[in-house]
């Protein structure tokens, strides 16, 4: 009995130091492990970290122990994360997140870490046990990744739009469309809440804004700059772009921000077309509350634009001269009988169309050839252009006044009565009365209405007829012989 009693002695003891070494080889393993560990009491307060969790955090053992993680809380997890976290591993179930934790120095790292409880043999939960690897590394370089997929993704749409915007561009021919068209598109494609495009006056060397977005009328009407005044006026003198992203500090602006503006950071570069300036593009307020500053991409998706704009200006402005030729008698400025034809078919449809008044003038200079004779062509073409200018002066802008042939004219006289045609001949024979030329010059002039079923060649016959009968008058006199037709 002694000896086996002895012998279950000696069992116990050696088991007893089986146990020993393996609690000592667990514990330098803890130790040593790469992994961070951290154990703390059912109520969250640390009793014990690695040096692994030491090393990572910055934290000593002495600085954590009696403390809870919460020395740890990054900020970047809301209220929820956590409680959802302690109902977890309350239940007795082990918990599993990625979390964004601070070191003491205020960094940020990321840890792959799961929580578990752990048990009496009552089943009472008596410790909590956090195991986390560092990912910090594969984090970052995922949200690298991210940013470059987003970043390309973001620069293709840009590409995309600046071929759509060159695809349409190449579209409009009238100057004033093409400019509304240009700084809606910069402003949309740079997400922007203003934008301008200033186009320099040759003549008078300032730059003068011809199309904005988000500028009050009253700015666009006033504002121009002599070159080198403002920063525009700077931007094309030097022909140089210029990047602002904070305009209270930027040494080449020198000049503090407008309160009119909510954004400190602009754009503004010179429009060239083969080193020849035509204008400048300012663009200001990016939108977002985050990322309201331009940036290098902004700058050079707006030179793309730019330069395609240049283009399209330049086409613009000799389409608007060709056109202009092409429709205008160069000796008076005033148009021609091309485009007497086009306008006169135009009005006659929208008289028949709406009912709306319409009158036609027809004059010519009364003896121009003994004028001519008397005193060369070059007087005569001179006293032309003065009749011209006065026709100008007498009428309206959305009266048409063409050079009919030789000495004749003609007006197209929309939204007219009779009564008012009458007034208005009357006025421009007085005003040709009175020119200071080399003698005394008049005019006759026949005036007619149009009325139903009248065509362009009955409008001109009839207002042929009445100058006729103008002249045979005496000359110097408006006739009108109301048409019979009723209206």
């Amino acid at each position: 009995m002694l000896k086996y009693v002895h012998m279950k002695e000696q069992k116990s003891k050696k088991t007893s130091k089986q146990q020993l070494e393996r609690l000592k080889m667990l514990a330098v393993a803890v130790e040593q492990t790469a992994e961070h560990i951290v154990i703390t009491d059912k109520d969250g307060h640390i009793e014990y970290v690695n040096p692994a969790f030491e090393n990572t955090t910055g934290y000593a053992r002495d600085e954590v122990l009696g403390k809870t993680p919460r020395v740890l809380k990054s900020g970047k997890h809301p209220d929820e994360f956590y409680v959802a976290m302690w109902n977890e591993i309350l239940s007795g179930k082990t918990f599993r997140a990625n979390i964004t934790n601070k070191k003491k120095d205020g960094t940020f790292y990321y840890a792959d870490q799961t929580v578990t409880p752990i048990k009496d043999v009552s089943g009472e939960i008596t410790h909590f046990v956090s195991v986390w690897k560092d990912v910090t590394e594969q984090v970052e370089s995922r949200n690298k990744l991210k940013a470059i997929n987003k970043s390309l993704a973001f620069e293709k749409h840009k590409f995309e739009q600046i071929l759509n915007f060159d695809e349409k561009i190449g579209t409009i021919n009238k100057l004033n469309d093409l400019i509304d068209f240009v700084v809606k598109q910069i402003a949309a494609i740079l997400e922007s809440d203003r934008c301008s495009l200033m186009l320099l006056d040759e003549s008078t060397g300032t730059l003068c804004i011809k199309g904005a977005v988000g500028l009050d009328e009253k700015i666009i009407k006033e504002t121009k700059l002599s070159l080198g005044h403002g920063i525009a006026g700077v931007v094309a003198k030097e022909k140089k772009l210029l990047l602002v992203k904070l305009i209270d500090t930027d040494r080449r602006v020198g000049r503090k921000n407008y309160s009119a503006y909510h954004t400190k950071s602009f754009l503004s570069v010179p429009i060239m077309l083969d080193q020849k300036l035509i204008g400048v593009v300012n663009v200001t307020e990016k939108k977002g509350e985050d990322h309201n500053v331009y940036t290098e991409l902004d700058l050079r998706l707006l030179l793309a634009l730019v330069r395609q704009s240049a283009v399209a200006i330049e086409n613009a402005r000799l389409y608007k001269e060709l056109k202009y030729l092409t429709i205008t008698d160069p000796l008076t400025n005033l148009y021609n009988f091309r485009y007497l034809m086009q306008s006169l078919d135009q009005e006659i449809n929208r008289f028949h169309r709406f009912g709306h008044p319409l009158c036609f003038l027809m004059m010519d200079i009364d003896n121009f050839k003994s004028y001519n004779d008397s005193f060369g062509h070059l007087e005569g073409d001179g006293l032309l252009k003065k009749i011209g200018e006065v026709l100008h002066s007498s009428l309206r802008e959305v009266d048409i006044i063409c050079r009919y042939a030789g000495d004749e004219f003609v007006v197209i006289l929309p939204e007219t009565r009779i009564s008012e045609a009458k007034v208005v001949a009357e006025k421009i024979r007085g005003s040709v009365e009175s020119l200071k030329v080399k003698k005394k010059v008049t005019v006759s002039i026949g005036v007619v209405k149009a009325v139903k079923q009248m065509t362009r060649h009955d409008l001109i016959l009839k207002a042929d007829a009445n100058l006729y009968h103008a002249k045979k008058k005496g000359k110097n006199s408006v006739f009108c012989q109301e048409n019979k037709t009723k209206q």
